[in-house]
């Protein structure tokens, strides 16, 4: 196992991505939106960036501003059509109406 520090870095397009491989990332955040505190990018978007870029990349999976879950039918349905462009490592976290990590819904 190895000590070294990992450098995620948030990507917002191909271009970011391009910038942040070129200057040492470890892997990409891949988001859109970050007035909003990052939202799941597009899958062309998503698309683009894979095609651009050669290190791993995890994918925000929040689609609307603020931490609650929201429709997860929705969000389960973002995700299989991320997948089905080759996303495979997603981030992502929902808190209930109380502030406490929202389990269920995660």
């Amino acid at each position: 196992m190895s000590n070294r520090a990992v450098l995620e870095v948030i990507a917002l397009d191909a271009e970011d991505a391009v910038a942040a491989q070129a200057g040492g990332a470890d892997r990409l955040e891949l988001v859109t939106d970050m007035a909003a505190d990052g939202l799941t990018p597009s899958r062309e978007t998503f698309a683009a960036i894979r095609s651009a870029v050669e290190i791993p990349l995890r994918v925000m999976l929040r689609l609307a501003d603020g931490f609650a879950a929201g429709d997860i039918e929705v969000l389960a349905r973002t995700a299989r059509e991320l997948r089905a462009e080759g996303a495979d490592e997603f981030v992502l976290g929902f808190l209930d109406q109380d502030g406490h990590a929202d389990l269920v819904a995660v």
